[in-house]
């Protein structure tokens, strides 16, 4: 039996690593394991429901904004609140914020040296050897991120672990002028964005045969769906199944009846599944195939030649990095037209706590986040549930592995291990979030 490990995976959010069996006439099988239980869902029993919100988003820093808004999501449907147009506005402004930081982060540090030194030594495959080689690239990746991260800086209070949301509404809302500043601040970096999308749409173009043979998906795709396009707080749970007749997302219905965890033999990553779903795949891929475009011109108008190069649906993981792209325009549209929109209005009260059972879905950057909360009289935490993205993403993630090794291992160990990281961060698995 041969035997590929490779400990640490390189370029991705927390500590994993990968190990691939197999023998002669035998399909591999490939394990990718993560370590680090932190028990928050532990820790949050008997805690008040206000300060469930501070104490999730410590979860993952990236993605601390997420956690906080599936737990106040969870929190406000357990209690039966309703939260004003405007803070529900800040809410989904500062959430487009830190999608749009997290996928400049992603293409900039993890996938970035992937596209642009595919052949070259993976010592040499990192940010310092592409600042070395162009400096501009670096530069310009960098300067978008910052473009997200001013505004999640005034709209969350801070860039990581914001504290101006909580159940039932947000504390202060943001001053005329400063909308007016950010939005200047967004505008100006049009070009720059919709250079950088042509760019990553470019290096996939040049890597085609790496990205067909490594790996592709068909199975079931699971994202929020809404008809003006992709969103990530308003919408229902659907599924879209590859090789379906007619090929229409379904609706999901009874979601916390349906969903399943299966605990992990080599790591602390929990598999979840849907029952009756097959395989998933969450995160841009899915979102993309649920949807079929994005809702905003420059969006869609970028999505035109992704589809014509990948076909759609899109099955192959590597062309994730370009959907992360265009949901990076994407966001970049909905935050414009956030911060254009009414500037007033009530920002939601007090809780008046109480008992309450509830679930929330909420698409993160890298797919679908379910808090499942229930509540005592006293407001206190009597149970909390977490599914994370790669925790669906993890079985489509191995298979992918699995075929990417089948395809490559004749090229040598080197190659083939290059290969494989080059897979797993297509799927940019989020390690913190995945073990909570």
């Amino acid at each position: 039996m041969a035997e590929l490990v490779i400990r640490p995976l390189t370029r991705i959010y927390g500590n994993a690593a990968l190990r691939v069996e197999s023998e002669e006439g035998a399909t591999p099988r490939a394990r990718f394991s993560a370590f680090g239980y932190r028990g928050f869902e532990l820790m949050a029993r008997g805690a008040h429901v206000d300060n469930l919100v501070p104490m999730v988003s410590r979860i993952c820093g990236p993605d601390s904004l997420f956690h906080q808004a599936a737990a106040c999501m969870a929190a406000e449907e357990a209690l039966g609140v309703q939260v004003p147009p405007a803070a529900r506005t800040l809410r989904e402004l500062a959430l487009w914020a830190q999608l749009f930081e997290r996928h400049a982060v992603s293409l900039a540090l993890h996938s970035l040296p992937d596209l642009l030194f595919p052949a070259s030594d993976p010592g040499l495959r990192n940010l310092v050897s592409i600042y070395r080689v162009d400096e501009e690239v670096v530069r310009r990746l960098l300067s978008l991120k910052s473009l997200g991260t001013a505004v999640l800086r005034e709209v969350g209070g801070r860039q990581v672990h914001g504290f101006n949301f909580r159940p039932g509404g947000a504390i202060r809302d943001l001053r005329p002028e400063s909308r007016e500043s950010l939005a200047e601040r967004l505008r100006s970096g049009e070009a720059l964005l919709l250079e950088t999308a042509r760019l990553v749409k470019l290096l996939l173009r040049r890597s085609e045969e790496r990205v067909r043979t490594a790996g592709s998906i068909d199975g079931s795709y699971l994202a929020m769906r809404h008809p003006r396009g992709v969103e990530i707080g308003e919408g229902e749970p659907a599924l879209f199944v590859t090789g379906e007749e007619g090929g229409e997302p379904r609706p999901v219905v009874d979601l916390g009846s349906r969903l399943r965890e299966e605990p992990s033999a080599h790591g602390h990553v929990v598999y979840a599944s849907l029952e009756g779903a097959g395989e998933l795949r969450v995160g841009p891929l899915a979102r993309l195939n649920v949807n079929g475009s994005y809702g905003t011109p420059r969006a869609d108008d970028e999505l035109v030649e992704v589809k014509e190069t990948w076909g759609f649906p899109v099955r192959y993981p590597m062309v994730a990095h370009a959907l992360r792209m265009l949901e990076m325009i994407h966001a970049w549209e909905k935050m414009l037209a956030l911060l254009s929109g009414p500037a007033e209005g009530p920002l939601g009260g007090g809780l008046s706590v109480g008992a309450g059972k509830a679930r929330a879905y909420l698409e993160a950057p890298e797919g679908a986040l379910v808090y499942g909360l229930e509540l005592g009289e006293d407001g206190l935490v009597r149970d909390l549930s977490i599914i994370s993205p790669l925790q669906f993403n993890l079985r489509s993630l191995e298979r992918s592995l699995a075929e990417a090794y089948a395809a490559t291992v004749r090229e040598g160990v080197e190659k083939t291990a290059d290969v494989l990281q080059m897979v797993v961060r297509a799927y940019a698995p989020c390690v913190p979030c995945g073990v909570h």
